[in-house]
């Protein structure tokens, strides 16, 4: 362990860890706001485009429009919370993200589902945003990367529920009535972040939103956080791809699974629940460069858990996709920790260009691999997962090395 390292744990024992478990337990239900929506179709793909008389591939872009209404709006909502502040934008974001998903169940086409899936997109990163720069403001040391680790696990948890219940309404009483579902799920989410989130103490507004955006200008000419967002968007090109186009994959013959059944599978979301708070602990602990060196083993677990979803037994697959799945969100827990740590101004600003990449990723792994499925199957996707976690894995290696062994 490195004089930084042991500093920054003398630096820990100063921090009062001691975290009320409601403002861990609002944190983690923020987390689960970020993925319960975006990602909900993907085990229904088949049902969409046989209510809406469109191809399996156009229903796909149900993701996309989400993940692109993201992307979209996050610039503009880290610049916007580091001007109005973390807690009122969070609030304000939760109440429009009930009325847009209770809205998707009133669809009367495909256009309309898609232009209110694009709206639940717009108001994600407005929740993802505020709420990593307000840990990385509220708390620090040790007890700021344990909470980061927790919010991640919560997008782990909104990951599964979503895809899982949205899989069970399809096949028990239609997948529309999924989202009212979703409404009510983040009813509870809302209180408890009005009443356990306590108001921001070390927040320090920007003076205008114009010096808000020009820290997201700032961002761009910073080629460490760049290098950081492409991580993050291929994290997940890599898992949109692993659950959308195996979903397919599993649900035609010889596997034949219903709706119900593909989304019991993602189930491996809730491995990364207990895995990721863990990971965040583990950094706190050993030092950044040794957690640094795990993360880029835990790519390598990624690949390999690739690998095993190319057998044509089932319980090979599902090993295959959780081995994947966790190695992903070790990875967002690690970009995203950077991503705020490194960000010493502005942390919004960067957070929102590393979310606008992160699902800029996901709408490409939504669509792009449809030829490539269409032609070469389940075999092509698992080889562009392979060469972009590759990719991605060296990349990391570059620009957050130096910055491990000065943490």
């Amino acid at each position: 362990m490195n004089r930084s390292d042991v500093q920054t744990m003398r630096n820990d024992v100063a921090v009062d860890t001691t975290v009320p478990f409601r403002q861990m337990a609002a944190l983690f239900a923020l987390g689960s706001c970020a993925l319960l929506n975006v990602y909900a179709t993907q085990p229904i793909l088949p049902d969409i485009a046989r209510r809406f008389g469109v191809s399996i591939g156009t229903s796909t872009w149900t993701i996309s429009t989400s993940t692109l209404g993201v992307a979209v709006a996050a610039p503009l909502a880290g610049a916007i919370s580091d001007r109005f502040g973390r807690k009122r934008i969070m609030v304000m974001a939760l109440i429009g993200l009930i009325l847009s998903t209770a809205s998707c169940a009133l669809a009367w086409n495909f256009a309309a589902l898609l232009s209110l899936r694009f709206a639940q997109g717009l108001l994600v990163p407005f929740i993802f945003t505020a709420a990593l720069a307000y840990i990385a403001e509220e708390w620090s040391g040790r007890t700021a990367t344990t909470l980061n680790g927790v919010y991640v696990a919560g997008t782990a948890f909104g990951g599964f529920c979503g895809r899982f219940l949205a899989g069970t309404a399809a096949s028990l009483t239609g997948w529309l009535s999924t989202f009212l579902a979703f409404a009510v799920l983040l009813m509870p989410v809302l209180a408890l972040t009005v009443f356990c989130v306590p108001t921001e103490r070390r927040f320090k507004a920007n003076a205008s939103l114009g010096n808000s955006l020009r820290n997201v200008a700032k961002g761009v000419r910073d080629w460490r956080l760049l290098a950081t967002c492409f991580v993050g968007a291929s994290l997940l090109f890599q898992q949109v791809i692993s659950f959308t186009y195996l979903s397919l994959r599993l649900a035609a013959p010889p596997f034949g699974l219903t709706a119900i059944e593909v989304g019991a599978l993602f189930v491996v979301f809730l491995l990364p629940v207990t895995v990721t708070p863990f990971f965040g602990r583990l950094i706190g602990t050993i030092g950044r460069t040794q957690a640094f060196l795990l993360s880029q083993i835990a790519g390598i677990a990624g690949i390999a858990g690739i690998a095993l979803t190319l057998s044509v037994h089932l319980p090979a697959i599902i090993v295959g996709l959780a081995l994947s799945c966790m190695a992903v969100f070790a990875g967002q827990s690690c970009a995203t920790g950077y991503t705020a740590r490194h960000a010493r101004s502005g942390r919004s600003a960067a957070t929102g260009l590393y979310l606008t990449c992160y699902y800029l990723g996901g709408s490409i792994g939504a669509v792009a691999p449809a030829p490539l499925y269409v032609r070469h199957g389940w075999l092509g996707c698992a080889i562009l997962i392979g060469l972009v976690a590759l990719v991605s894995t060296v990349l990391s290696c570059m620009a957050w090395k130096e910055t491990a062994t000065n943490a």
